[in-house]
């Protein structure tokens, strides 16, 4: 075993504490360059039809900004509508609501020994301590959103300019290297435009497919504004693992205030059968094993991006690690690291047969 040198020990323990540092506080000017290039390789393949059917570079990068607004608007749209539709049901939904909140009382009474009236003391002292800070959270909240609107601004100019000019950057990165390795370097960014692109594609027909589950299943069921309801419910699934689980809250609450009690199960049923197909079949075919990446680190990926980025983090960590084992698998001093990210469990033979035939479709 050759010796390593202190020095060389601290530079690659410094490496990584540097980059996770620049990428905390530069998460202001990174998270929205990230979703522009993420963006950027998805719609690629859209550019490019648009312009070979003999339209110009700027007008299909404009058409490609579109579609993005028009999907962000109707998300926008059904969350405004699917509010709407609750506050035509408030009346319905009052009593049962009344009558689970009692339920839960009588539960934690006889859990914990709290009286309901001292349960409703402590509820009370803290929606006052809330209206004492009233202002400063609604500050937040304004900055919050003032935040979010900057952020999409962001986004759609970068993504403009990385759509526009993208011959540019490919040709910025290649300069960087000697001529004997531009052929390489060349096929890194076609795997990495790839991965990226499909990966993200992946999900949204991933969603696309859960939502159409979703309210299939919930209008067998009975549930009310199931139509509104599973798209609501299938867009939380963008974030891995953790959002099936938030995505599922919505409509076991409104099962719970607004359907009848024996349409938990049912809907709950719905939900579970939902990720099984979706898991085992679904993004097998669309997605499979696109990022190839090790299913611990696929988790490790996950739990440090929202540590580092929050939300953002969790959609973006999951194909920027994809990125890193790329380029570690093309560097060969870097190549076992490739070795440990990448996917060791093999892909059924059934499904790479269903690929065949998805792709062919």
């Amino acid at each position: 075993m050759k010796n390593v040198s202190l020095h060389r020990v601290n530079a690659w323990l410094l490496l990584p504490i540097l980059t996770v540092v620049l990428l905390y506080y530069g998460r202001v000017f990174l998270i929205p360059v990230g979703f522009a290039i993420l963006f950027a390789m998805l719609l690629l393949p859209v550019s490019r039809k648009l312009e070979g059917w003999g339209l110009g570079r700027i007008p299909a990068t404009l058409l490609c900004i579109l579609l993005i607004v028009l999907a962000v608007a109707a998300v926008v749209l059904l969350i405004i509508a699917q509010v709407v539709a609750i506050s035509e049901d408030w009346p319905q939904m009052q009593p049962k609501l009344m009558q689970l909140v009692a339920q839960v009382q009588e539960w934690i009474r006889q859990q914990f020994g709290v009286a309901p009236q001292e349960q409703i003391r402590l509820v009370q002292e803290q929606i006052q301590k809330f209206s004492q800070s009233a202002n400063q959270v609604g500050t937040q909240l304004l900055k919050g959103w003032l935040g979010l609107v900057t952020s999409s601004v962001l986004v759609l100019l970068y993504l403009f300019f990385l759509l526009w000019k993208r011959e540019k950057y490919r040709e910025f990165f290649l300069r960087l290297f000697a001529q004997e390795r531009q052929a390489e370097v060349n096929a890194i960014l076609t795997a990495i435009t790839k991965v990226s692109g499909q990966y993200l594609a992946g999900r949204l027909i991933s969603i696309c497919f859960i939502a159409a589950f979703y309210a299939l299943g919930f209008s067998i069921v009975g549930l009310p504004n199931a139509l509104l309801l599973a798209p609501i419910a299938a867009i939380p699934i963008l974030i891995p693992y953790v959002g099936a689980f938030v995505g599922a809250v919505f409509p076991l609450v409104f099962a719970l205030t607004a359907g009848s009690t024996g349409m938990l199960l049912p809907t709950l049923g719905v939900l579970v059968a939902a990720q099984v197909i979706d898991n085992n079949l679904i993004e097998p075919i669309v997605m499979g094993s696109k990022l190839n990446l090790s299913p611990i680190f696929t988790i490790v990926a996950v739990v440090s991006g929202e540590l580092i980025w929050g939300v953002a983090g969790m959609i973006l960590f999951e194909p920027l690690f994809a990125v890193v084992k790329i380029l570690c698998d093309h560097i060969p001093a870097l190549q076992p690291y490739g070795y440990l990210l990448g996917n060791e469990v093999k892909e059924p033979g059934w499904v790479t047969k269903l690929k065949r035939m998805f792709s062919k479709a």
